[in-house]
């Protein structure tokens, strides 16, 4: 039995890794063995798998939003096993086993290779190699039926159902290359299983391949799936464009049908090129619909955000207890930050941060499902623990995406000072004051909300003296990445929160946002970047 992972993606796309290694990392860093730098709530260094003896273990690498193993936070290493899910951020794998391959495929020696190996370019030199009437008109009807208009999932279809037809074979399928991942996308007759051998031939030498008698070989004649399928020949072509082979097409014939020949193989080479171009051209044409519909949906994901995100400053200018501004600079068009605040009365400014996994038209709706839970629930609660409890509940119940929002949710009493808070997975904020000292608020309340059904949010307390502050943001300014590829991090923004704590909240944040900007020279980034800044100043 071989160990794999499978590895779903926000985009779910979904790739199947066999662990032949002892060790893999995984997390947003390069240098990780797994790297997925794009996915939301996926730390640096999120996670380790590694093997000991017949078992394997997931470890957490003290990731900011933690790793769950069937739905339950691992704070040590924990065992897993056939079925056993895993879920770092929006990233879920899932631990399977998968039956050794039993297809064997005879191989023409490397010295014979070239007669039974053909390109498009070698056929449409020399097309009466291609001999035989029938063997013209499939080609004629493979040109005039791709020449339609057909959807990606149809044309594959089609495809398959032409190569069949023409080399009369039994059974036939057709795999493309996604992401480095063959991906099924059409098949006739009973499953078979195809190589790793004939496989790796195929798309890494780009060989089309012929078996002419599989019952002339020793190894195959006493191959069970050979021997109980009645296997007969084998073909396996590319499907190779002018840059690249972007799968491959496989057909096989039982013993009372017949013989595949030389120029079936070729036949079916020209063909696979032929359908490779097309597939290409399809492909180009969904992507530029789909490019024209995602501007649609981000000009109004965007309008969504702008009317959720406060702007204008100062805020509550008649007010001279506090001073605050905010400010989010999305690495998309659309991004998926939040700040907010609202007074719940005379004595009680209402602030928050939040970081939707996802982006786009998805981010911006949940977004908005938030803050308006946010903004009703907190006029009804007492304690943010309370509030975000509350929220909790109703995002896991209406939550049919999987989506998640972390959030610093904190009440600042304005009489005393008194800051009572509730840590939703959020990256912790700072405490500072005019002189430079800072601390960081560390105090996690729950794990990020819209997940775990059942969660209950406690709250903690925090104290500002006249004078003093808090900044709260989402990771993107920690993570924040220049030309050399390395992260702005904590250092970073302590360094700059020090040298510039007694400026005004509008310079102290603007100023925070140029100094990332700095830093970054150019270089795009992965992640939105939100900052807002609270001083209080106790003057009633």
């Amino acid at each position: 039995m071989l160990d794999v992972l499978t590895i779903r993606t926000p985009d779910k796309k979904t790739q199947t890794l066999v662990l032949d290694r002892d060790c893999y990392r995984v997390g947003r860093s390069s240098a990780n063995d797994l790297c997925y730098g794009s996915v939301p709530g996926l730390s640096r260094e999120h996670l380790v798998i590694e093997r000991q003896g017949t078992q394997w273990m997931v470890r957490d690498l003290g990731s900011t939003f933690g790793t769950l193993v069937n739905g339950s936070r691992i704070d040590k290493p924990t065992t897993v096993g056939s079925q056993d899910r895993i879920v770092a951020g929006q990233l879920i794998l899932t631990f399977g086993e998968s039956q050794p391959d039993e297809t064997v495929v005879f191989v023409e020696s490397p010295a014979n290779a070239g007669e039974d190996s053909a390109t498009l370019e070698t056929m449409l030199q020399a097309e009466n190699q291609v001999q035989g009437g029938e063997h013209m008109r499939a080609l004629i009807r493979a040109g005039r039926e791709l020449a339609t208009h057909l959807p990606l999932d149809r044309l594959f279809d089609l495809i398959l159902d032409l190569s069949i037809q023409a080399v009369n074979a039994s059974r036939g399928t057709l795999m493309t290359l996604e992401s480095g991942t063959l991906t099924l996308r059409a098949s006739r007759g009973r499953a078979l299983r195809i190589s790793s051998h004939v496989r790796d031939l195929v798309l890494q030498e780009k060989r089309s391949l012929l078996v002419r008698d599989a019952t002339l070989d020793a190894q195959l004649a006493v191959h069970e799936s050979i021997v109980a399928d009645r296997i007969r020949s084998i073909l396996a072509v590319p499907l190779q464009t002018d840059e690249r082979v972007i799968g491959l097409i496989y057909l096989d014939s039982v013993s009372f049908v017949r013989e595949f020949t030389k120029d079936d193989l070729s036949l079916l080479t020209v063909m696979a090129n032929m359908a490779a171009v097309r597939i290409e051209n399809a492909r180009l044409a969904e992507i530029e619909q789909a490019e024209k519909l995602r501007a649609q949906e981000l000009e109004h994901a965007a309008t969504i955000q702008r009317s959720m995100l406060p702007t204008e400053f100062p805020a509550f200018p008649d007010r001279a207890e506090f001073e605050l501004h905010g400010s989010m600079v999305p690495a998309r068009e659309v991004g998926g930050d939040l700040f907010d605040y609202f007074l719940l009365d005379a004595d009680h400014l209402a602030f928050v941060v939040g970081d939707v996994s996802g982006k786009g038209v998805p981010a911006a709706l949940y977004l908005a499902v938030s803050r308006t839970l946010l903004r009703a629930t907190a006029r009804l609660e007492t304690e943010p623990g309370e509030c975000l409890t509350h929220i909790n509940a109703a995002l896991v119940e209406q939550n049919a995406s999987g989506m998640f929002i972390t959030l610093f949710y904190g009440v600042l009493h304005l009489r005393t000072g008194e800051i009572q808070f509730s840590n939703a997975g959020h990256t912790p904020p700072y405490l500072f004051g005019r002189s430079g000292d800072l601390r960081a608020l560390r105090d996690k309340c729950g794990p990020m909300l819209g997940l775990l059904e059942g969660m209950e949010y406690r709250t903690a307390t925090a104290r500002l003296s006249p004078g003093e502050g808090i900044l709260v943001y989402t990771d993107g300014v920690t993570e924040a990445i220049n030309p050399r590829d390395e992260f702005f991090n904590e250092s970073g923004l302590e360094e700059y929160l020090a040298n510039h704590a007694a400026e005004a909240m509008d310079q102290l944040v603007s100023g925070l946002h140029a100094n990332i900007q700095n830093f970054a020279a150019g270089t795009p980034q992965a992640d939105d970047i939100t900052v807002l800044g609270l001083r209080y100043l106790a003057q009633m």
